[in-house]
C-alpha cells in the first residue's frame, strides 16, 4: 500500500448527519419475517448497487446513491442491538445477507459489513454515556474504523491521550464515527489490553492513500490522531468487556464476531463470478473454435467442481457458526476450539473463493479484462480481500497447533 500523506481536507461530499436524521425502518421481531424483510430490502437496493459498481471504483469510495439506499433500508446496521433500533440479526442470517450484498456489488457488501459491525460494537460494548453520544435521540449512526491496536495511549484524568495511525478504514468516507484500537503505555511498555475507542470522524486526519488493485470502491483510507483525549466512557477493552446491550450474538467473542463478515463476503463474490462465467459460456467463443466455451470439457469440470467447493465452504461456515451459537445462547463466549474453527472456516471460504473467481476470470478470456466487466472486478476484489489479516492462512497453523495439543495457541495468531 502506498504511504502518501496528502491530507483530505473534507471527509467526503456527503451530508451524513442529515442522512442519519431521517432514520431507518422498524424491523419485525420474528426471525423469518425479519429475514424476508431484509431480503426484500436487498432486492430494492439491487438496481442502485449494480449501477454504481464501476463509479464506486473510480471514486475510490461508495457513491452517495448507494450509501443512501443501504442506510435507509437498515443494511448498514444489521448487527446493531434491537434496543438501539437495529435488527440485530443472528450470525447465520447475517452470513446470508452479506453474501447476497457482496454478490451484487463487492464494495457495497464490504462496506455493509464494516459499517454494521462497527456500529454494533459501539452499541453493545461502549458505556452508556458514550452510547448516548453516538446514538443521540435514537438516531442510527454510520460507523467504521480499524480495530487493530496501532495506537498508543498514556493515562489521563478520566481517560487517555491517544496517538496513532490506523490503516484500512473501510467505509469511513460516509461514516460519522470511527473506531480505533490502541494499547495503554505504562512504564514505557504497551500493556496487554486491546482497547477500542470511538471518536467523531471530523476529529481525525485522513490520508489520501487508497490507490489499490482491488476493493477500490470501499474508501479504505488511513487515518491519524495525535495526542487525542479519549474519555473512559468512549472506549472498552475488546478482550475482557462483557456486552452491555444486545443478545446472544455479542458473546461471539474474538475472532468469532467478525468471521461471518469475511466468510460471507468471499462466498458472495465467488458465487457471482461463477454465475457470470456460466451465463457467458453459452455464447462466448475463444480463438478459432467454432463452438462456445460451454462445450469445453475442462470448463464443464471446473464449473461443476467450483459449485461443489462453494457449497462445501458455505456448509463449513454454517457448521462452525452453529456450534459457536450454542455457547452464545448460554451467555458464554465460544471456547478456543470453536474460535479456531470459526476463523479456519472463514479462511477456507476465502481460499476457495479466490480459486473459483480466478478460474472464472481465466475462462472469460480477453473480454474479462476490461474495467467494466464483472469477472475482473470479482477476481481483483476477492484477491484484495484475501490480504486481510482476519483471513491470513496462519489460522490453519493455529488450528493445527490446537489439534496437536501444543501450548499457548492463539486464535488471532
Amino acid at each position: 500500500m502506498t504511504t502518501a500523506t496528502t491530507t483530505i481536507e473534507t471527509i467526503a461530499p456527503f451530508d451524513v448527519t442529515a442522512l442519519e436524521g431521517l432514520g431507518i425502518p422498524d424491523f419485525p421481531e420474528d426471525r423469518e419475517a425479519l429475514r424476508e424483510s431484509l431480503l426484500e430490502a436487498i432486492d430494492r437496493v439491487r438496481p442502485t448497487l449494480e449501477a454504481d459498481a464501476e463509479s464506486n471504483d473510480a471514486a475510490e469510495t461508495l457513491e452517495w446513491s448507494s450509501v443512501v439506499a443501504l442506510y435507509h433500508e437498515g443494511l448498514l446496521s444489521l448487527k446493531v442491538p434491537r434496543e438501539l433500533g437495529g435488527p440485530e440479526v443472528d450470525p447465520l442470517l447475517y452470513l446470508e445477507l452479506i453474501d447476497e450484498l457482496s454478490y451484487i456489488n463487492s464494495s457495497a457488501g464490504w462496506c455493509a459489513f464494516i459499517n454494521s459491525t462497527s456500529a454494533a460494537l459501539i452499541g453493545a460494548f461502549v458505556p452508556d454515556a458514550g452510547v448516548a453520544r453516538v446514538f443521540p435521540h435514537g438516531r442510527m449512526p454510520i460507523a467504521s474504523g480499524a480495530l487493530i491496536p496501532r495506537g498508543l495511549a498514556t493515562p489521563a484524568d478520566a481517560g487517555w491521550m491517544v496517538s496513532g495511525r490506523w490503516p484500512f478504514a473501510s467505509g469511513s468516507a460516509h461514516s460519522s464515527w470511527l473506531l480505533a484500537g490502541f494499547r495503554i503505555v505504562r512504564d514505557d511498555e504497551p500493556g496487554p489490553e486491546h482497547m477500542i475507542m470511538a471518536c467523531p470522524v471530523e476529529d481525525v486526519q485522513f490520508l489520501d492513500n487508497w490507490q489499490v488493485m482491488g476493493l477500490q470502491g470501499t474508501g479504505s483510507r488511513d487515518f491519524v490522531l495525535t495526542d487525542y483525549f479519549v474519555s473512559e466512557d468512549m472506549a472498552f477493552d475488546l478482550l475482557s468487556t462483557d456486552p452491555r446491550k444486545g443478545g446472544p450474538m455479542f458473546w461471539m467473542g474474538r475472532p468469532g464476531f467478525v468471521t461471518p463478515d469475511h466468510a460471507a463476503f468471499a462466498l458472495g463474490v465467488a458465487r457471482r463470478a461463477l454465475d457470470e462465467i456460466s451465463l457467458q459460456a453459452g455464447s462466448y467463443q475463444r480463438g478459432y473454435l467454432a463452438s462456445t466455451i460451454a462445450q469445453r470439457g475442462a470448463l464443464q469440470h471446473d464449473v461443476g467442481k467450483s459449485d461443489q467447493q462453494l457449497r462445501a465452504a458455505r456448509a463449513l461456515c454454517r457448521e462452525a457458526l452453529e456450534e459457536a451459537w450454542e455457547f452464545c445462547l448460554r451467555g458464554e463466549r465460544p471456547d478456543m476450539e470453536r474460535q479456531l474453527r470459526l476463523r479456519g472456516a472463514c479462511v477456507y471460504a476465502t481460499d476457495v473463493a479466490c480459486q473459483v473467481a480466478t478460474t472464472a476470470f481465466r475462462y472469460g478470456g480477453g473480454n474479462a479484462i476490461y474495467n467494466d466487466r464483472v469477472l475482473q472486478r470479482c477476481m481483483r476484489d476477492i484477491n484484495a480481500a484475501a490480504q486481510h489479516f482476519m483471513v491470513n492462512t496462519s489460522a490453519y497453523d493455529n488450528l493445527g497447533q490446537f489439534r496437536l495439543g501444543l501450548a499457548n495457541v492463539n486464535a488471532m495468531g
